[in-house]
């Protein structure tokens, strides 16, 4: 596996907090949210919950190309920066309803894998359907970067290197 599929799956196991970019024609502004998430793979998905009147979510739902980081950042004790990153662009939607099940379960047993921990923190899957304000969602990885740390010291152009989704669809065991 070469460093830049390791350091994306480094980015996606490690990291739970991404930056969402959304963008509503109409309003001539683009809009960024800080969102907790699960990945998921083959196809690389990032899974949420959101409040429907949120910004982002109503923006979702008029146009829903996106735009995001996953980054993890230190000052080192020799005052450099220890830095790991990812860009990326997809398409983002409220889960539908027949996929609302396995996405509640899939996203909790991630996020709490002890069991006893996940029945206290859990919301009720009814917070998600029907009238509730919350929904889950989903956004499918169309495109995705990685910041190559050696490409920037060496002063090149773009310190960015793609890293094919073909590659991205198996996480590493363990």
């Amino acid at each position: 596996m070469n460093k830049y599929v390791q350091s994306s799956f480094d980015l996606l196991s490690n990291i739970r907090f991404f930056s969402l970019s959304t963008h509503d024609p109409d309003a001539d502004s683009v809009w960024s949210s800080t969102m907790f998430y699960i990945p998921k793979y083959n196809p690389l998905t990032l899974i949420w919950y959101s409040k429907q009147n949120t910004r982002h979510s109503r923006e979702l739902h008029i146009n829903p190309r996106v735009s995001g980081t996953i980054y993890s950042s230190r000052v080192t004790p020799d005052s450099s920066l220890d830095l790991a990153g990812a860009q990326f662009v997809g398409h983002a939607r409220r889960v539908p309803d027949e996929q609302l099940q396995e996405t509640y379960d899939y996203f909790f047993l991630k996020t709490y894998p002890d069991e006893n921990v996940r029945k206290k923190k859990s919301r009720p899957i009814s917070d998600y359907q029907g009238h509730a304000t919350r929904r889950f969602y989903q956004l499918e990885i169309q495109a995705w970067w990685v910041y190559d740390s050696d490409a920037w010291s060496q002063h090149q152009d773009d310190d960015r290197v793609q890293v094919p989704l073909s590659e991205l669809l198996y996480p590493p065991k363990g």
